[in-house]
C-alpha cells in the first residue's frame, strides 16, 4: 500500500492541477520506489473501556536462587480482544503464591496448660495447600491478609509488571515467599500454584479470577492438585460473584483455598454466658468457616458473634463451633431455636460426593481428597461445628516425646470397622444401622395411600395410609402425630391446584395402618370446595406430615413413652406429595414451571429457610404448594422469592442468588409466559384475590415493593393492566381476562431481558 499525501485546498489553488502534477514528479526522488508500508496498529481496547476482562497465564516459574516467581498472562475481553494500560493502574493485581504440603509442615508445637508439649499432629501426613505468603494476628497464624501486589510489594527501581505487546503480561515477583517463622520453605518437588486476582480495575471495576497450577520440574502446568468440590456444589446456591463473600476474590472452593489454608486460624473475643470475657482462636479454614456458615446460624451474625464482643456459649464452644448445631443465642447465652438453615453441615453429602464414590468413579475434575470426609482423617474438621465437644480432654494423646494432638478421631472413625465413624452419623441410609444419624432418618419413611372411598351424599373422603421405613412398618407406636392435606387436580391440564386445601384426621389402626377422614365440602379462599371439583373428575393430591422417633445416632425405630412422647429423637419425613385417582392408580401429576432439582439444590436439608409449625422439611414443591398455591405471589414468591435484585426477602440470605437469573429455578423450556398455567392465580390469600396467568408470573417481580427500575411497582401494575392483566382481582375478572403480554415478552425476549442468554 502507498503512503498517502494531504494536500491542503489552498495550495490546490495556488498551483493548479498541472503544476501540482510537475511538483510531486519533481519530488519522486532518482530511485522512482514508493515509500515503505507502515507497521499495522495494535488491535486492542484500553482497560478503561473495557467492559469485561479474562486472563489466561501462560507459563510461570520460580528461581530458587535469585528468590522471584515470574509468569506470563493474557488479558483480553471475553472476544478474545486484547486489553492494554494494565501496568499503568494503581493497584491492578493482587497474588496468591503456595504449594501443596502437609499438615505438620504447617504445625507449631504449643502448651496445654498444665505444662504438657503438644508436638505433632495424627494426621500430620494429610495432604493440604500451604500459602507461601502468611500473616499472623495476636500471634495467630493466618493467611488471607497478605496477597502480594506489584505496585505495592515491588522493590524501588525494579519494573514487576510489564506490558509485552498483544495483551500480554509479565509479573517479576522477588523475595515473594514469606511464611510467616512456619518452617517450610519453596519445594520444586511439589505441584506449586498461583491465584491471580485482577482487582476492581479500570473504570468499570472490572474483576477476575484465575488459578494456575504447575510441576516446577517440568514447568508444564498441571490441574487443580487438590480439588474436593464440584464447582456446582457452591454456586446452586450462591449464583455469580456477587452472590458470595470475597466476590472480588472469586466463588470457587479451590480459590477460596489459597488464603483460607487448612492451618489458618482467626482470633476473637467474647464474652460467656457468665458475663466473663473469653478469648478464643477458632478455624479460619475455608472448611471451618463453610461448615460454621452453615450450621444454621447466618453468616453475618456469627461475624457479630465472632468480632463484636457478643455472647458466646462458652470457653470451649466459641463463635463459629456452637456445640448445638445452628443456633443463634440469646442475652442469657442460650440457643434461641432450632437448626435454622437450607443446607445443613449435618449432612456431609450436602455438599460432598456420595460416600460410596471410589477413587475411579469420581467426578471428572475432583481428586482423591474429595473421598477424605467419610475417612474421618482430619483430626480438626469434627470442632468447626461441635467445637471442643470434651472440653479439650481427649484432643491430645501422651507419648514418650510429648503429646500428640489426636482430636476426635481417636474414637469416632470409620475405619477398621469402628462403627462409631462421625462421618456416618451425619445422614442417613448408607447400609450402617448402627451409625445413621436420627436427624436425617426421617426421609427414609415414606406414605401410600389405598381403599380409597368417596361418599358423594355426605361429601366424605375416606383412605387407608400406610407409613413404612422399607420393609418395616412405623406405626403410631413411633409417630406422635399425623397431619394430612388433599387437594386437587384436573386430569387433563393438571397446571394447578382446583380446590381449597382441606386437612383430614388420622385414626390409627390395631394393624400399624391409619383411616384418614377428610371432609371435602367446605370451599375456602374463593375457591371451590374438593367435593366439587372431585364431581367433576379431577384426580386427589394428598400430603401427610408426621415425625417419626428413633434412637439416637441411628436409624432404629424406637416407640413412644407413655404419654406419647419420644425418648429419642424426632425426625421428619419427606413430607412428599402422592397424586392418585379415586380407584387408587397413579394420577396426573400438577405441572410446575419450577424444577424440583433447583430448589433442592439450596434446600438440600429443609425447604423453608425458617422454621414454623406450618412447615415441612423437605418438602416438594407440590406440597408447598398445598398452601402457597403456585400463584400466592403476594405471601410466598414476592415476599421470600421475588424482591427484585435478590432471590430472598429476607435480609440474612440476600447473598445467595438473583432474581433475575430465572435458571436459578426454571430450566431452559421455562422462561416464558407460554408456559402460564391455565387458571387463575391467587395473589393474596388474606383477601382471596386473584391475577390472570401472565399477569401473575410478571407482577410476582415487578410488583414487588422491592421494585425500583423505571416508575417502580405503580408504573409496573400500570402497564400489566393496561396490556388487559389482572394483577389482584376477583377469581372471575381473573378468569374472564383477555390479556396481551405474549404479544411482545415472548420467551426469546424474556430470557434477553433477564439476562439469560
Amino acid at each position: 500500500m502507498m503512503k498517502r499525501y494531504s494536500i491542503s485546498t489552498a495550495v490546490k489553488a495556488a498551483f493548479g492541477v498541472g503544476a501540482l502534477s510537475l511538483a510531486l514528479v519533481g519530488c519522486g526522488g532518482s530511485d522512482g520506489k514508493d515509500g515503505e508500508d507502515g507497521k499495522p496498529g495494535e488491535i486492542a481496547v484500553d482497560i478503561n473501556s473495557a467492559t469485561a476482562v479474562q486472563t489466561k497465564i501462560e507459563s510461570a516459574s520460580y528461581d530458587a536462587a535469585a528468590k522471584t516467581l515470574s509468569f506470563e498472562f493474557s488479558l483480553t475481553n471475553p472476544n478474545g480482544v486484547a486489553v492494554t494500560g494494565l501496568e499503568a493502574l494503581t493497584d491492578p493485581l493482587r497474588i496468591a503464591f503456595g504449594r501443596m504440603g502437609t499438615r505438620s509442615e504447617a504445625f507449631t508445637p504449643y502448651s496445654l496448660e498444665d505444662g504438657t508439649q503438644v508436638t505433632g499432629r495424627a494426621d500430620g501426613d494429610e495432604e493440604i495447600w500451604l500459602s507461601y505468603r502468611n500473616a499472623s494476628k495476636n500471634g495467630v497464624p493466618m493467611t488471607g491478609t497478605n496477597n502480594w501486589r506489584p505496585t505495592r510489594d515491588c522493590p524501588e527501581g525494579l519494573n514487576c509488571l510489564s506490558y509485552l505487546g498483544e495483551g500480554r503480561y509479565r509479573v517479576t515477583a522477588p523475595e515473594i515467599i514469606d511464611t510467616n517463622g512456619l518452617d517450610y520453605d519453596y519445594d520444586a518437588n511439589r505441584i506449586n500454584g498461583i491465584y491471580l486476582i485482577t482487582y476492581g480495575v479500570g473504570q468499570n471495576k472490572l474483576k477476575n479470577v484465575e488459578a494456575y497450577y504447575w510441576d516446577p520440574l517440568t514447568e508444564q502446568s498441571v490441574s487443580s492438585p487438590k480439588k474436593v468440590l464440584e464447582m456446582d456444589t457452591c454456586t446452586s446456591c450462591h449464583v455469580g460473584q456477587d452472590h458470595i463473600r470475597h466476590g472480588n476474590y472469586g466463588n470457587t472452593a479451590d480459590g477460596c483455598g489459597f488464603c483460607h489454608t487448612d492451618y489458618t486460624q482467626y482470633s476473637g473475643s467474647g464474652i460467656d454466658g457468665e458475663g466473663n470475657t473469653v478469648e478464643f482462636n477458632f478455624d479460619g479454614s475455608i472448611k471451618g468457616l463453610v461448615h460454621a456458615v452453615h450450621t444454621g446460624i447466618t453468616e453475618g451474625d456469627r461475624r457479630e458473634l465472632a468480632k463484636f464482643n457478643s455472647v458466646i456459649a462458652n470457653a470451649n464452644n466459641p463463635a463459629f463451633t456452637y456445640e448445638f448445631d445452628g443456633a443463634a443465642l440469646d442475652s442469657e447465652g442460650n440457643p434461641k431455636a432450632e437448626l435454622n438453615f437450607p443446607a445443613s453441615t449435618a449432612n456431609c453429602q450436602s455438599c460432598h460426593v456420595s460416600y460410596t464414590t471410589t477413587e475411579e468413579t469420581l467426578p471428572e475434575g475432583l481428586t482423591a481428597h474429595a473421598l477424605a470426609w467419610f475417612g474421618d482423617k482430619d483430626v480438626t474438621s469434627c470442632q468447626s461445628c461441635h467445637g471442643e465437644y470434651h472440653k479439650g480432654s481427649s484432643l491430645v494423646a501422651p507419648g514418650e516425646e510429648g503429646a500428640t494432638m489426636v482430636g476426635c478421631v481417636t474414637c469416632h472413625s470409620s475405619q477398621d470397622g469402628n462403627t462409631r465413624g462421625g462421618a456416618f452419623r451425619h445422614f442417613a441410609g448408607h447400609e450402617q444401622a448402627s451409625s445413621q444419624a436420627a436427624s436425617q432418618a426421617g426421609i427414609l419413611v415414606g406414605a401410600s395411600y389405598s381403599q380409597i372411598a368417596w361418599d358423594e351424599t355426605s361429601a366424605t373422603l375416606s383412605f387407608t395410609l400406610n407409613l413404612n421405613k422399607g420393609e418395616e412398618a412405623v406405626t403410631s407406636l413411633h409417630v406422635p402425630r399425623v397431619t394430612v392435606y388433599v387437594n386437587a387436580v384436573d386430569a387433563v391440564k393438571p397446571d394447578a391446584y382446583l380446590a381449597a386445601r382441606t386437612s383430614g384426621s388420622a385414626t390409627a389402626n390395631p394393624d400399624g395402618s391409619y383411616t384418614v377422614t377428610v371432609d371435602a365440602s367446605k370451599p375456602n379462599y374463593g375457591l371451590p370446595s374438593l367435593a366439587e371439583v372431585i364431581a367433576n373428575g379431577a384426580d386427589l393430591a394428598i400430603t401427610s406430615s408426621f415425625s417419626t422417633c428413633f434412637k439416637n445416632k441411628s436409624s432404629t425405630l424406637v416407640e413412644l413413652d407413655g404419654e406419647g412422647n419420644c425418648a429419642g429423637v424426632l425426625s421428619a419425613n419427606a413430607a412428599k406429595t402422592e397424586f392418585v385417582k379415586l380407584d387408587g392408580t397413579p394420577g396426573a401429576v400438577r405441572a410446575s414451571a419450577v424444577d424440583y432439582d433447583n430448589c433442592a439444590s439450596c434446600h438440600n436439608n429443609d425447604m423453608v429457610a425458617r422454621k414454623g409449625a406450618a412447615h415441612y422439611r423437605n418438602a416438594d414443591v407440590h406440597t408447598c404448594a398445598q398452601c402457597h398455591e403456585a400463584g400466592d405471589y403476594n405471601s410466598l414468591v414476592v415476599r421470600v422469592h421475588g424482591t427484585f435484585g435478590k432471590a430472598h426477602g429476607r435480609a440474612d440470605v440476600h447473598q445467595l442468588v438473583s432474581s433475575a437469573n430465572c435458571s436459578a429455578c426454571h430450566s431452559d423450556l421455562n422462561f416464558g409466559l407460554e408456559n402460564a398455567r391455565s387458571t387463575p392465580m391467587r395473589w393474596n390469600k388474606g383477601d382471596a384475590s386473584y391475577s390472570s396467568p401472565q399477569a401473575g408470573v410478571c407482577a410476582s417481580c415487578h410488583v414487588s415493593s422491592s421494585y425500583e427500575i423505571g416508575g417502580g411497582k405503580d408504573a409496573a401494575k400500570s402497564h400489566i393492566e393496561s396490556m388487559g392483566g389482572v394483577v389482584a382481582g376477583s377469581y372471575e375478572a381473573a378468569m374472564l381476562n383477555s390479556e396481551s403480554c405474549l404479544t411482545c415478552h415472548s420467551a426469546e425476549k424474556v430470557a434477553e431481558l433477564h439476562k439469560q442468554n
